[in-house]
């Protein structure tokens, strides 16, 4: 399957998205949690790469956390797929495009050859259709085939307004809120997991994502 071409619409929408993305995160602050855990993630492989994981609903507030950074986002083939990866784009982030029900194979190996150049693979593991929060294999297998470590990700606002009706309960934080970023401990999947090993790493993935998100959540509300 060929990417969506962005038609006329879809490219002013995809800069009005960057546009408000930009001015909403200059007023957003940034507290960060679990910074050691990236730089012991960094020290697994010899480029420095590791991969990021997180729940689909992240998205906005884990792009402004990730602006200046070697980002390597996969989005998927679709329209929605194609307006995110023009605000990537735009931020300067190496987007790669598939997903795990389409062009997921090659999508996965080059995520898998961008690691050797120090990028850092970001997978939003419950995407692109859900169900909500429950981990897709694709970040496990890119972590064995490469041995860069998985670190989970959230990035949750005290302030945000909640896309009820989407899968995923997408969160878009208000202006002036505080972000609350946590990077959770890595994870590293051995090269030879398969089967049942592979299925204990996915669960310890989902595992490390949940109470990653969770932390980010308490901070968000104590702070409410």
């Amino acid at each position: 399957m060929k990417p969506h071409e962005l038609s006329a619409k879809e490219k002013f929408i995809s800069w009005v998205i960057y546009f408000l993305l930009q001015v909403f995160a200059r007023t957003w602050r940034y507290h960060y949690v679990g910074k050691e855990n990236l730089v012991m993630a960094a020290s697994t492989v010899k480029s420095g790469a590791y991969a990021f994981a997180l729940w689909h609903e992240n998205i906005l507030a884990t792009l402004a956390v990730m602006r200046g950074t070697r980002m390597a986002p996969l989005a998927s083939l679709s329209r929605d797929g194609a307006i995110v990866t023009s605000v990537m784009e735009r931020m300067h982030f190496r987007t790669i495009r598939g997903s795990s029900s389409k062009g997921g194979p090659a999508a996965r190996d080059e995520l898998v050859a961008v690691t050797a150049d120090g990028y850092l693979p970001t997978l939003t593991v419950d995407g692109p259709r859900g169900p909500r929060r429950v981990l897709k294999s694709g970040i496990v297998d890119i972590g064995r085939r490469t041995g860069v470590a998985v670190v989970p990700l959230a990035a949750v606002a005290d302030r945000s307004w909640v896309l009820h009706k989407s899968w995923d309960q997408f969160q878009v934080p208000k202006p002036f809120a505080t972000i609350h970023v946590v990077y959770g401990e890595p994870v590293t999947v051995p090269a030879g997991a398969s089967g049942l090993a592979f299925g204990q790493m996915r669960a310890a993935v989902q595992a490390a994502l949940d109470s990653t998100q969770a932390a980010a959540e308490t901070l968000a509300t104590k702070c409410r």
